[in-house]
């Protein structure tokens, strides 16, 4: 029986931007570069990230095959020990590619992997001994790449679902000229609905 199915889902989770998925992904170096001049960060390098997600794909029997859109927000404060210097960073992801599900009796696991589009503001206020400096810093990774895996627990229309995800996106900070991880290694769990 062939159909055709789409889910909207709701995730949040933790996303650790310091791990690494093997093979994609190099670790930023911005944050490292700056605790040289200002001491360590009060703050660890996990983010709360809010997923909205679209999915569309065609059931052949038990294996189904399509696309998801997925829109990424997260925001962090990160403040130094020596003298209170912070970055203020608000990200943005659109991510976009192919999904693969098996369709069980009671769950749906699947992977997927793709691309996008990610996008930062960084607003840094770092003080030393005689000065003070303040920029704001726009960036954009225009190739980002994710792989993911999880499950679904269909109940009736609805359901549940777990996301493990590795992402590679570096943005280049210009006031550093180092690299920034917009990305990293994050679970999410959530709520979905079948139209």
């Amino acid at each position: 029986m062939d159909e055709n199915f789409i889910f909207l889902t709701f995730q949040k989770g933790i996303q650790d931007t310091t791990q690494t998925a093997q093979g994609i992904s190099n670790k930023g170096t911005y944050l490292s570069s700056l605790e040289e001049r200002n001491g360590s960060l009060n703050e660890n390098s996990k983010v709360n990230t809010t997923i909205f997600s679209f999915d569309f794909y065609k059931i052949i029997g038990n294996f189904a095959s399509g696309f998801g859109i997925e829109l990424h927000n997260y925001k962090k404060t990160y403040t130094f020990e020596n003298n209170s210097s912070s970055v203020n960073l608000d990200a943005v992801g659109l991510l976009y590619g192919l999904n693969f599900y098996y369709r069980g009796d009671y769950w749906f696991p699947f992977i997927g992997i793709g691309s996008g589009n990610y996008s930062a503001k960084i607003k840094e206020h770092l003080k030393a001994e005689s000065s003070e400096t303040r920029a704001t810093v726009f960036g954009q990774v225009d190739k980002p790449f994710y792989y993911k895996f999880g499950l679904r627990i269909p109940l009736n229309g609805f359901g549940i679902v777990l996301t493990k995800k590795f992402i590679s996106a570096n943005i280049q900070v210009d006031t550093e000229n180092k690299n920034l991880s917009l990305g990293g290694v994050g679970t999410f769990l959530g709520i979905y609905f079948s139209l």
